[in-house]
């Protein structure tokens, strides 16, 4: 499968949009959606699972990606326990809040089954390199380029275990 060039490729970000706007048709009806609280929510939360898909994928690291990946496994649990409280309030029924909720395991399947494989040996996020201070940089360069030692009031330190 070629690596998606856009957010939108993305077949979990794909689900979870599915996902808010079913969501969001179910507040629309009466009763839910005379409990204006709840419905703002509801919907903020579940559009928060794909907006935080949508902004790691744009942040330029892996890293930060699975970083806003686990912000929308946040979201999700946020969102199903939202719909608990709809089933709680009797707008919806067993089976649509168990058809929605039942979505959001999918969701997050997905999500952690994508955070997996880039964890996984060898894939970027788990091998990221740190990088060094831009003073240890200078430093750094300083002895290569000179061919000296820093001097000992620049040395780096290194912290004792507790």
């Amino acid at each position: 499968m070629p690596a998606a060039r856009r957010f939108t490729d993305l077949q979990v970000w794909q689900k979870a949009r599915q996902w808010s706007k079913k969501i969001f048709r179910f507040t629309q009806r009466q009763p839910f959606r005379s409990d204006r609280r709840l419905v703002v929510q509801v919907n903020d939360s579940s559009e928060s699972v794909m907006s935080n898909i949508a902004e790691g994928f744009g942040r330029g690291t892996q890293g930060e990606f699975v970083t806003f990946l686990g912000y929308a496994i946040g979201s999700l649990d946020e969102t199903q326990s939202h719909l608990c409280a709809a089933y709680d309030r009797e707008y919806l029924t067993k089976e649509e809040f168990g058809g929605l909720f039942q979505e959001g395991i999918e969701i997050r399947k997905m999500t952690v089954g994508f955070i997996s494989a880039m964890n996984k040996s060898g894939s970027g996020a788990k091998h990221l390199r740190k990088r060094p201070s831009w003073t240890e940089e200078v430093w750094e360069r300083f002895e290569r380029l000179t061919g000296q030692k820093r001097p000992a009031v620049f040395e780096t330190r290194k912290e004792e275990p507790d």
